[in-house]
């Protein structure tokens, strides 16, 4: 209520200086050769900008203010614009899932969609077929591209030109999936009511978020991780083999020293720290692969 207030309060007093500084222009006219009309666009111009000087907070208020209903309006018209790109909208008896062949279809979730390498992996031909969008993957989609955070806010409307772009590649039907009310039995939570609908039809949920896909594999539920299909797609070298690598900190243990492959793969040096800075030669000794990741442990070549 006070940030509306500032707001309003803001503009009123940008237009009454506006329409002074208008109304001096007919008493107080300027040297020619500016004629009584030019004068009167001048005076309301200098009442605009000495409002904005004089109360700069509340010229900043305008700002953000008018920036957050616009961030809200833009994702508000998206939503509905991303619903009505499906071809039809699925009806909210789940019962019916095996008649609609919606059955198999692959579920995605909102970090997915922020993560926009959904739209890389479909472009590719890896991805095709049925994709639904639970409505309120949509609604969490929306809250985020509403988000004061900038960097949040790009990423929600991110996820609403990805869903736009994956609507227009061949082999992909996209069809948003919608819920009668609160009370559906899918439950009340996003991640709950991901992984019921995925039990319901019968299928695959594609996310990011790793927490999520550990519950679904525990409950039975098919899932596609789009960390673990690019990690599987890392080359690794093998043990015995030689790499140059630059110590970029300290490991774990003081002696570790750690570096990266291009692609982002960890790898730990044992004697490596006193090189921290430095580009060095390694020998491969073991890869493992943990829950976060692979990890490539080496030596120092004497």
């Amino acid at each position: 209520m006070i940030n509306k207030a500032r707001f309003y309060s803001a503009i009123t007093l940008t237009i009454a200086l506006g329409l002074l500084g208008y109304a001096l222009g007919g008493i107080l006219p300027l040297p020619d050769p500016f004629t009584t009309t030019k004068t009167r666009e001048v005076y309301a111009l200098l009442g605009v900008l000495l409002s904005i000087l004089i109360f700069a907070p509340l010229s900043s208020w305008i700002v953000k203010t008018t920036t957050k209903l616009a961030a809200e309006a833009v994702s508000k018209v998206a939503l509905e614009i991303i619903k009505h790109l499906t071809t039809r909208r699925l009806p909210v008896n789940i019962e019916t899932a095996a008649q609609l062949g919606v059955q198999d279809a692959i579920i995605l979730d909102t970090s997915t969609i922020i993560d926009g390498r959904v739209l890389e992996v479909a472009k590719t031909g890896f991805l095709s077929g049925l994709i639904l969008v639970p409505d309120f993957v949509l609604k969490e989609l929306q809250q985020v591209a509403d988000s004061a955070d900038h960097l949040k806010r790009s990423r929600g409307r991110r996820g609403f030109e990805v869903m736009g772009e994956l609507k227009k590649i061949k082999g992909i039907r996209l069809q948003v999936w919608e819920e009668a009310s609160a009370t559906s039995p899918l439950g009340k939570e996003v991640d709950d009511k991901l992984m019921n609908l995925a039990q319901t039809v019968k299928g695959k949920i594609l996310t990011c978020d790793f927490n999520l896909s550990q519950v679904a594999k525990i409950r039975g539920i098919k899932v596609l991780n789009l960390n673990e299909l690019s990690n599987s797609l890392k080359t690794l070298p093998i043990p015995g083999e030689k790499l140059t690598v630059k110590i970029m900190h300290q490991g774990k243990d003081r002696d570790q020293g750690v570096g990266y492959t291009l692609d982002g793969v960890m790898i730990v040096i044992k004697d490596g720290a006193a090189f921290t800075g430095k580009e060095i030669e390694a020998e491969v000794t073991k890869i493992l692969q943990g829950s976060s990741g692979r990890m490539i442990f080496g030596k120092k070549v004497s």
